[in-house]
C-alpha cells in the first residue's frame, strides 16, 4: 500500500484542486479526489506513458468533477456554506486570493478548469490539452480569453488586489 500513499502524497494538490474549483465545495471535492485515486490506481495498468501520468490524473479529476455536476440537481446548489470555509485548515486565503476565488467561481466550468489547470498547476498547454481533450492551440486561445473575462470581473477591484500582498 505504500505506492498508493505515495502517489496520493504527490498528486494529492492537483486533484483536490481541480475538483474545488469545479465543483466549489471543500468537502465535495475531498470525496471527488478519493474516487479520482481509486480509478487512477484500479486503471494504472492502461497509462501507457509515464511521461503522461499527471495528464492522465488530471483527466480523471476533470471527468469526476464533471460528473458530479451532471448529476447534482439544480435546485441542490453546489457550495453555498462551504465556499465559505477555507478550502483546508492550512489554507486560510488573503482577501486578494478571496476576490480571485470569488471571480473564478462567476466563470463558466471549461474557463474555470482551464485556468486552474494552466495557472494554478502548472500544466503546459500540451498537457492541459491531454486532460480536457482541447486542441492545444485552441487552449491557447481559450485560456487567453478566460484571463480576459476574468480580468473583466476583477476590473476595478485593483486597490483591494494590492492591499492584500
Amino acid at each position: 500500500m505504500g505506492a498508493f500513499t505515495d502517489l496520493v502524497r504527490s498528486h494529492s494538490g492537483l486533484v483536490y484542486g481541480i475538483a474545488r474549483r469545479m465543483v466549489r465545495d471543500a468537502h465535495l471535492a475531498e470525496d471527488i479526489s478519493q474516487e479520482v485515486f481509486l480509478k487512477a490506481w484500479l486503471g494504472i495498468g492502461l497509462l501507457r506513458e509515464s511521461a503522461s501520468f499527471t495528464s492522465w490524473l488530471a483527466s480523471i479529476a476533470n471527468r469526476a468533477s464533471l460528473d458530479f455536476l451532471r448529476r447534482s440537481r439544480p435546485e441542490d446548489p453546489v457550495g453555498e456554506e462551504a465556499d465559505e470555509i477555507p478550502a483546508r485548515p492550512a489554507e486560510v486565503p488573503d482577501q486578494g486570493s478571496k476576490l480571485v476565488e470569488e471571480a473564478l467561481s462567476l466563470l463558466g466550468e471549461r474557463d474555470r478548469l482551464l485556468l486552474t489547470l494552466f495557472y494554478y498547476k502548472d500544466l503546459r498547454a500540451s498537457e492541459v490539452a491531454g486532460v480536457t481533450g482541447i486542441p492545444e492551440g485552441s487552449v491557447r486561445v481559450y485560456v487567453h480569453r478566460a484571463r480576459r473575462r476574468l480580468r473583466s470581473l476583477l476590473e476595478g477591484r485593483e486597490d483591494e488586489l494590492l492591499q492584500s500582498n
